[in-house]
């Protein structure tokens, strides 16, 4: 099995742009953060990015994953204890952790802001002011609103099936065919977190067997990772879109849920059309749409140069699809689209 950190090596594949890129920003912005669908690779980068001497030899750098924390009022302290910086008891802490930075070097990284974006803008932004040698890299699924973001796009499918082999290297396990490697990455979306869990079923089974499994996208959502070391969402890409849904406001779910009867693209004027009753008025299905594409749950369509139409991910729509047949609603939608559809042709 692969370690974590070894994971973190082999998933930068074909991130050298990347890392370059929010380097600069980094350094221009001094608060940044990198955004993307979970599984994508943006701890790995993270990571990567605190290991580079960027700041120089002296500055302080801290890493901390912000997953287990659950009240927004704690991110002070979280942040504190991850530079060994606790304040006294009797002063607020976010000021004793100012003061204590000063205009210290240092680098900080903070991992899976998503759940406590709100929080984490206003403490890091009050940070970065008050300390001018401090530099802030996070990540979150939902972009803090702050001017640094670095949207991390999938991976090629050249840069996943280099991903796939490799990880097939250290699990050595036989070398499975270019073709079938290829034809593996293509369900899968170019997300990271998907290659390696595809690739882990190599240790069992031949690279047809893995491509025969997957040819189902909801058979995808429960393969386990076997990696150690990954977080409880990274478990699984059930794991991870279940995470990204309790993310989601009411009116999110049941429009990520309709949103799985299209099969390709869809653009909002559509959506409104199939998707849109008194449970899902007009207001609320634009709030609910932009919502979904903000956190990077739809994307738009990359051949579209309007940039009107969005898709769905393959194994995010299988999971919305499931969410749409225990909702009731499974056949009243097929049967919007299928009548939309009539009336476009």
């Amino acid at each position: 099995m692969l370690g974590s950190e070894s994971c973190d090596r082999v998933v930068l594949a074909g991130r050298d742009e990347a890392l370059t890129e929010v380097e600069d920003l980094l350094r221009h912005r001094r608060l940044v953060t990198v955004t993307g669908p979970g599984g994508i690779g943006k701890s790995a980068l993270a990571g990567a990015l605190a290991r580079r001497p960027g700041l120089g030899p002296d500055a302080v750098v801290a890493r901390t994953d912000l997953a287990p924390l659950i009240d927004p009022g704690l991110v002070p302290h979280w942040l504190a204890r991850a530079l060994g910086m606790d304040g006294p008891a009797g002063k607020p802490q976010l000021a004793a952790l100012t003061e204590a930075l000063g205009d210290t070097p240092a680098l900080l990284v903070v991992d899976t802001c998503e759940h406590l974006a709100t929080r984490c803008t206003e403490v890091l932004t009050a940070l970065v002011d008050a300390c001018p040698r401090l530099h802030v890299l996070a990540t979150s699924r939902t972009p803090l609103r702050t001017p640094g973001l670095y949207p991390l796009s999938p991976v090629p499918l050249d840069v996943a099936a280099e991903l796939f082999t490799e990880y097939a290297r250290q699990l050595d396990a036989e070398e499975p065919p270019p073709d079938t490697v290829r034809r593996i990455c293509a369900l899968l979306d170019g997300l990271p977190l998907a290659v390696r869990i595809a690739a882990d079923r190599l240790a069992h089974r031949s690279a047809a067997d893995v491509l025969s499994s997957l040819t189902r996208a909801e058979a995808a959502l429960d393969l386990p990772a076997t990696a150690p070391g990954l977080p409880t969402r990274q478990r699984s890409l059930r794991d991870s879109l279940d995470w990204s849904l309790r993310l989601c406001t009411a009116e999110e779910r049941l429009l990520w849920a309709r949103l799985s009867v299209f099969p390709g693209s869809f653009e909002l004027a559509q959506v409104l059309e199939i998707c849109g009753d008194a449970a899902l008025p007009p207001g609320p299905l634009v709030a609910a749409f932009t919502g979904l594409a903000w956190q990077s749950l739809i994307e738009p369509q990359p051949d579209d140069n309007e940039g009107t139409a969005f898709r769905m991910p393959r194994t995010t729509r299988a999971y919305g699809r499931q969410r749409l047949s225990l909702s009731g609603e499974e056949r009243e939608l097929l049967n919007r689209f299928l009548a939309w559809t009539l009336r476009a042709s």
